[in-house]
């Protein structure tokens, strides 16, 4: 997916067309079709933008961004970082790796005999 004029026109109708030019790279010849590069985005440095951006793009976008304004962005646009999704799977999984032939009586068995109670 890609960001368009007319879709930041449509989220932001008070969007100054001096600030859209600049966004793309000084070209006056705009339509609503005309895609909006993600680095310009990023460095426009509007929070609005940027978690508008985030919304629509995900990581795409936020991967552009530095760190301590990408934790912000993230968190205000509902976007999971990298990070933190890898840090949750750690926390969530229980480190076992279950073949497929693998019953899930002998699961509860070999659990047993660990002294582990499923969860």
């Amino acid at each position: 997916m890609t960001i368009t004029v007319g879709a930041i026109y449509t989220a932001f109708p008070g969007f100054k067309p001096e600030d859209m030019i600049k966004l793309c790279d000084g070209n006056k010849e705009l339509n609503g079709r005309t895609v909006v590069p993600l680095a310009n985005i990023a460095a426009f440095g509007n929070k609005e933008l940027s978690i508008f951006a985030a919304k629509l793009e995900g990581k795409n976008y936020t991967n552009l961004l530095a760190k301590n304004e990408r934790a912000q962005v993230n968190e205000a646009a509902g976007v999971q970082d990298a990070e933190m999704s890898s840090k949750n799977q750690q926390e969530h999984s229980h480190g076992q790796v279950i073949t497929m032939d693998t019953s899930v009586f002998d699961v509860a068995m070999d659990n047993k005999k660990k002294g582990q109670t499923l969860a």
